[in-house]
């Protein structure tokens, strides 16, 4: 058997990836495992023994042509199609795409032969999207920023391959020796992030580290992070003159990481791939999770894995930072801290009662969980109006043999927009509202009548999910257990 796992995302995706890649060789240990990234990262792969060849996208060549003065589109497209025809020539068995993007999809339906399964994003024969089993219909559906999803990333993926972690899953890689020597007890702060809006500036590290270093004189801070962001360690050295500060930033390779990890006491850090790496050290982290970030899907999965969440728009306070990390090395965890847990949701945190009430109905359409109470009277009102606009839509596809699709696409498309406008107005409806959308879209190319048949299908099961929140004569209160599965 031969698969492919593909993960074209940044590199903290690919660290979350190293479990399901282990867990995937663990479940065909005979299989022959190729895994496919962006060559810009493939830093991230070293020291993965699970798979058995490492490919890379060449991104870069196939768009120069694009980019060159004289524009020649054709060229790129070649490029794109022999890269395509290589990786294609493997005739792989199965295909399981990680990475949950448009590109990606394209990409797994042209690697695809006729006898491979696939898992994940792809397309269907006719071009369009296609979420070709249910934990993708889910991530498409309820994952992402301003989503309700508790789940995270690393274990949405367990979930697709189907199976569950094991202790093996997560364990760290053969620590590669170093060249420079270590304090022999210090944290470790990466001074960077994934994206700039979710760092924090050298001034704010400096003065935390400032802050922290007059409450525990002496102890050594280990600062690393990339070639790029060696004038921010500069920074933050200077505003912090009188901590003992060890600065490793764009002196090591990724899998050195590794080794400066485990050894380390704790580890503080924006969201970036370090969390990741010391969730497979099992290093305690804090994250400093700032601003446009779903902290549930990508926090830390270290044991002891802490998240000290900053809103979009709420000032950052160094200080308090600072004696956050004071508090940690006395053994004490400040109230303000999301803590790791155990279940579904890997973080504890009570939300507002809108958030609760989202969540709470996700794990209802796609785990039987019960449906949560309606606390407001507009999340009755908009069920009402869905199931009436529901019934209107239903009615008109029942047309269609009649009248044909021209006649009745008007007015289908109009129950659409109403659809999406109670989405904007009562936002605790949304993941129904989004679960219905990602089940319209899962509909497959086929004959007419099997393509109304199977639209006709989604609206039954969104009727009876408004049900439960439509007042009738007769309720009902019987509902399908479940449409998807985590």
């Amino acid at each position: 058997m031969k698969i492919l796992i593909q993960q074209l995302a940044r590199l903290g995706d690919i660290y979350m990836s190293w479990p399901a890649v282990r867990a995937v060789r663990r479940m065909y240990p005979d299989a022959e495992i190729h895994f496919l990234t962006r060559p810009r990262f493939e830093g991230a792969v070293e020291g993965l023994t699970a798979i058995d060849k490492h490919l890379t996208l060449p991104s870069g060549h196939i768009l120069m042509p694009l980019v060159n003065e004289n524009v020649n589109l054709e060229e790129s497209l070649n490029r794109m199609e022999e890269f395509v025809e290589q990786v294609r020539a493997e005739n792989y068995d199965q295909i399981i795409n990680l990475t949950f993007s448009p590109f990606s999809s394209y990409l797994t339906h042209a690697l695809t032969m006729p006898h491979t399964t696939v898992l994940g994003y792809t397309r269907f024969r006719d071009g369009f999207f296609c979420a070709a089993d249910e934990v993708s219909a889910y991530f498409y559906a309820q994952v992402g920023i301003n989503k309700p999803n508790r789940v995270h990333i690393a274990d949405i993926f367990a979930s697709m391959i189907g199976t569950e972690y094991t202790e093996q899953d997560w364990e760290a890689p053969e620590m590669p020796e170093l060249n420079f020597d270590l304090p022999q007890l210090y944290l470790t702060v990466h001074v960077g992030a994934s994206e700039k809006h979710k760092a924090l500036t050298p001034d704010a590290w400096g003065r935390a580290i400032d802050y922290f270093n007059r409450r525990y004189q002496g102890m050594p801070i280990v600062l690393i992070g990339a070639p790029n962001e060696v004038e921010i360690a500069n920074e933050i050295i200077a505003a912090a003159p009188n901590a003992a500060i060890t600065n490793l930033v764009g002196k090591t390779r990724m899998n050195e990481l590794f080794t400066v990890l485990k050894r380390s006491e704790l580890l503080i850090g924006c969201d970036s791939a370090p969390i990741h790496m010391a969730s497979l050290t099992d290093t305690p982290t804090l994250n400093i999770s700032i601003g446009n970030v779903n902290f549930w899907e990508t926090g830390p999965k270290a044991t002891l894995g802490l998240i000290y969440r900053v809103e979009e728009g709420q000032d950052v306070a160094p200080e308090r930072i600072g004696e956050i990390i004071a508090q940690l090395l006395e053994g004490n965890a400040d109230p303000e801290l999301i803590m790791r847990t155990g279940g579904l949701a890997s973080y504890t945190k009570v939300e507002s009662a809108e958030k609760e009430f989202a969540w709470n109905l996700v794990q209802a359409l796609y785990l039987g969980g019960q449906f949560p109470v309606a606390e407001r009277i507009e999340i009755i009102e908009g069920a009402m109006k869905l199931d009436e606009i529901n019934d209107f839509m239903m009615s008109q596809f029942a047309l269609i043999h009649e009248k044909g699709v021209e006649a009745v696409a008007p007015f289908i498309d109009g129950g659409e927009d109403v659809i999406k406008s109670i989405s904007r107005i009562v936002p605790e409806l949304r993941p129904m509202i989004d679960w219905y959308h990602a089940e319209k879209i899962r509909v497959a190319p086929g004959t007419q009548e099997e393509i109304v048949a199977a639209t006709l299908s989604v609206h039954e099961r969104f009727k009876r999910h408004l049900r439960v929140y439509v007042p009738r004569d007769e309720k009902v209160t019987t509902v399908e257990a479940k449409d998807g599965t985590l």
